[in-house]
């Protein structure tokens, strides 16, 4: 009977080591495992409402438009043709944002001025812009609003054209004389120069 004990006993210590030994390997399984999961971040893109921005710098044109100006024009292809820049108009501007993220100011105390005054840029402007023959022929005229971006060394550093544009290269040849002033007087906001941003409307006008 003794024998017979033992020989049930050490099989079913066995068993239960066994099985021991089972759960504590699923254990280290469990503990070695990392769980990835991949998180997809999607970027989207506002469209650039183009008509709105346009609307806004029609509607303080309107405000600031010169209704005693006289431009001067000068004779190219069996065309009379003048473009005539009118008074700057501040960007458009998030609600909250002074400057933007290049830290250019939106509005600033005293704006960025030519040497000379008002009356020398306009001579500079006049006499060195070039009707393209492209916009004579199609006779496109308008307004042409240039959004300038000056340093606070008084350097223009580019030129754009927001919202709709004229074509037939008039937007091209402003912003090619714009660029070719080269030194202007910066803005400056509490007494200091700083870099500024804002829209010059030109008009350009065709006539026989």
């Amino acid at each position: 009977m003794k024998y017979n004990f033992l020989t049930i006993v050490f099989p079913v210590v066995a068993l239960l080591l066994s099985c021991g030994g089972n759960q504590t390997e699923e254990k280290d399984v469990v503990a070695d495992t990392t769980v990835v999961r991949d998180t997809i971040v999607q970027t989207v893109i506002q469209p650039v409402d183009t008509a709105a921005i346009i609307a806004a710098y029609e509607a303080e044109f309107a405000k600031t438009k010169s209704k005693n100006a006289k431009p001067v024009y000068k004779a190219k292809a069996k065309k009379q043709v003048t473009a005539y820049p009118e008074t700057e108009i501040q960007s458009v501007a998030p609600a909250k944002d002074s400057a933007d993220k290049a830290g250019y100011n939106y509005k600033a105390d005293k704006n960025a001025s030519y040497p000379g005054g008002r009356k020398a840029f306009e001579e500079y402007f006049y006499k060195n812009f070039e009707y393209p023959d492209q916009a004579i022929e199609n006779n496109i005229q308008g307004t042409v609003y240039a959004e300038i971006f000056i340093n606070e060394k008084g350097v223009v550093e580019k030129v754009e054209f927001p919202g709709h544009q004229l074509g037939h290269g008039l937007e091209e040849e402003a912003r090619r004389v714009i660029l070719a002033a080269k030194q202007v007087n910066p803005a400056t906001k509490n007494g200091v120069p700083v870099k500024a941003r804002y829209v010059l409307p030109i008009t350009v006008m065709i006539r026989d």
